[in-house]
């Protein structure tokens, strides 16, 4: 009988040996097979036919009657570009092959080292059996479990019992996966474990390119980052060239102290850096804050931040551990928590004692000298036991006299408010050092159309910083304070805090207090004057002091009616101590002048407004709402602290398996390349 395409080579006695491996041959077990698209051929219909496999082997016949034809000794194959070299083989038409012993297959720079294959031209498909299958290309080695299959046409090969991959200091495994040759890219499936010197990756269904280190994460995926760090997305891919984790939906981030949310964020681990967009929130645990935008970045190594698109930043006190959720998430308006919005919004860390300048010391004063300067600097002495007694002011909610107190003499302006115990005095640094959750000092900036909105004060501004070094808030722009029915403003405000409460606040240039008389609403008491000092008691004006040049107008009457009195008042200094947030006790200091008339005996060319008089209830934000509408994230830490890091049984069972293999004498890791001898008799043949 002719066989075609080759040369048959009869060696005497040794055919016999040669055709005993092929009397009894057991037939692979069913695996499933991958499923390979039918190839197109022009006009739309499927390939039926596909170039036949080449072959050569040093000894090839057929045993009288059946038409499979033997090979043995340096056989290989050809097809398809990839070449299939083993011991022997049995060849049952021009596309249907078995290959026995050292199986291997070769294709550009992947190589498949097998015991045992079957290969259909017709598919194109490859079935490689072996306790552990070995693939390598490039610098990248994976190991196989029992069985895989290899499409010789598209480089694709798939596994189903498990595998391990090693390159360089990468390992990971996974159930099931699909190795892409022409692309270098595997993609894993079912338990996905992955580690290297950078994180430890737990997924479901993960992409990994071999030659760029490139992990793609294609459904939820959680990661944790040099032991320091936590990240979790749904869709993404980690660049190991940058350190760069770029996630594209749900993305969060957790380090020691701040927490990150995002639609989307790039996450350099390096530096810390991350940059995020769309629904963006940051939760800084040290510093009890939460900020909320569109757009932002915060960079851990230069210690700063900005958050911009509609940002927002809220202070808030206490956490409730049993839902570990903030108290802005539980509350839409929680009493105990501070909202602010900006254009954009600035966050800054520095080492202490670098974050502010040094306070300049206040200047002494002498006891008469009623300037804003000289009270500035001596009223942190004033006493709150200065304050008549509760009892004595009870139910008076105006000033119900029929003319203003006697003024104090000059030289006894302090003197009263020396009599008694401290207010409150603004926070030192050395105060406020023992508040701070870490050693670094913040400092959060806001720049254009500043609001501010907390349940008992209200505010706005052109521009805020915020140090922690000392709790003080600086507004700027000629900003405006709501507390109660009062509005205080001035060219620049000062407000300090103490236990996470309204503290002390200073007036700095053209201080001017409104507030808007009881059952009159267009009437409105009146202060102005060169610098204005409060003190605040459960986050309520309790005393305000405004000095040099002070004006006052006033309505006073009886409580249950309507005022019918107008005072008007020019003196050094004023004192007005306040309850419920109302003024209930007033002290005239320096040389006052005074004049008090009915209100429908007020002279005509007497002006009811001051020169600087404003009242702009417009642009008090009425609700937390105002500042932003966004919704708060509670935070996931006690959550994330519970999540079990990565484990990898696979590798367990392949280390078991492979020393078990090594330790006996029918299996090897091997590690040969194509032989060439064998190529070169392909091509002596001409059967390329």
């Amino acid at each position: 009988m002719t066989i075609r395409r080759h040369t048959l080579l009869l060696r005497g006695g040794l055919s016999l040996l040669f055709l005993l491996p092929f009397v009894l041959q057991a037939q692979p077990p069913g695996e499933m097979r991958a499923q390979t698209p039918p190839q197109a051929v022009p006009g739309g219909g499927q390939e039926e036919e596909t170039t036949t496999v080449d072959y050569y082997g040093d000894l090839m016949t057929q045993r009288q009657g059946d038409t499979v034809l033997y090979l043995i000794d340096n056989v290989i194959f050809h097809h398809n570009g990839t070449y299939i070299q083993c011991d022997s083989a049995k060849r049952y038409d021009d596309y249907r092959i078995e290959c026995f012993g050292n199986v291997l297959i070769n294709k550009d720079s992947t190589y498949i080292y097998g015991d045992w294959a079957s290969y259909d031209g017709h598919t194109d498909i490859a079935k490689v059996y072996s306790p552990l299958l070995k693939l390598v290309n490039g610098d990248a080695t994976m190991w196989v479990f029992n069985y895989m299959e290899f499409n010789t046409q598209t480089n694709i090969g798939e596994y189903n019992d498990g595998a391990v991959i090693t390159q360089r200091d990468n390992l990971m495994e996974s159930d099931r996966g699909i190795f892409n040759g022409d692309s270098s890219t595997i993609t894993f499936a079912g338990h996905v474990a992955m580690r290297n010197d950078n994180y430890r990756i737990r997924t479901d269904s993960v992409s990994y390119h071999l030659d760029d280190e490139v992990v793609t994460f294609l459904t939820k995926t959680y990661i944790w980052d040099k032991d320091r760090d936590f990240l979790t997305a749904d869709r993404g891919n980690y660049v190991r060239a940058t350190e760069t984790y770029h996630f594209t939906r749900n993305a969060y981030a957790m380090t020691a102290d701040q927490e990150f949310w995002a639609d989307t964020m790039d996450y350099e681990s390096a530096v810390r850096r991350v940059v995020m967009r769309r629904n963006i929130q940051i939760l800084d645990t040290a510093q009890r804050a939460v900020g909320l935008g569109d757009f932002g970045f915060y960079d851990d190594s230069l210690q700063n931040g900005m958050l911009t698109d509609r940002p927002a930043v809220i202070l808030y006190d206490t956490v409730s551990t049993a839902s570990d959720t903030l108290s802005p998430a539980s509350s839409p308006s929680p009493p105990d928590s501070a909202f602010a919005r900006a254009d954009t919004i600035f966050f800054h860390s520095y080492p202490p004692g670098k974050s502010k300048p040094k306070s300049k010391p206040a200047v002494p004063a002498a006891a008469a000298d009623t300037s804003a300067l000289a009270v500035q600097g001596q009223a942190d002495s004033l006493r709150s036991d200065s304050l008549p007694p509760r009892d004595s002011m009870a139910g008076r909610r105006t000033i119900g006299v029929d003319e203003p107190p006697a003024p104090l003499a000059p030289d006894s302006t302090f003197a009263a408010a020396e009599a008694a115990d401290s207010l409150p005095r603004p926070l030192s640094p050395a105060d406020s050092a023992g508040q701070r959750k870490d050693t670094l000092e913040r400092v959060i900036r806001g720049r254009q159309n500043v609001k501010l909105w907390r349940t008992d004060a209200q505010g706005v501004c052109d521009s805020l910083t915020a140090y922690s070094v000392d709790s003080m808030a600086i507004l700027f722009g000629r900003p405006l304070i709501w507390n109660g029915s009062s509005q205080l403003t001035a060219d620049r405000i000062d407000v300090y805090s103490r236990n996470e409460e309204l503290d002390y606040a200073e007036f700095i240039g053209s201080p001017f207090i409104t507030q808007q008389v009881e059952r009159a609403d267009t009437l409105f008491n009146q202060a102005q004057g060169r610098l204005l000092q409060a003190w605040f008691r459960n986050n309520e004006i309790e005393r305000a002091i405004m000095t040099g040049n002070v004006m006052n107008y006033y309505y006073m009457g009886d409580d249950s009616l309507p005022p019918d009195k107008f005072a008007v008042i020019s003196c050094g200094s004023l004192t007005i101590d306040f309850e419920d947030r109302e003024p209930v006790h007033m002290i005239w200091g320096g040389q006052a002048d005074w004049h008090i008339d009915p209100i429908d005996k007020i002279p005509a060319g007497q002006s009811q407004r001051l020169s600087g008089f404003s009242w702009e209830p417009d642009r008090r934000p009425r609700d937390r709402y105002d500042i932003t509408d966004r919704s708060v994230r509670p935070s996931q830490r006690s959550l994330v602290t519970g999540y079990a890091q990565p484990e990898f049984p696979i590798e367990e069972r392949f280390d078991a398996t492979h020393e078990a293999l090594l330790g006996g004498e029918t299996w090897r890791d091997r590690s040969e390349l194509l032989d060439d001898n064998r190529v070169a008799n392909l091509r002596k043949n001409d059967l390329l």
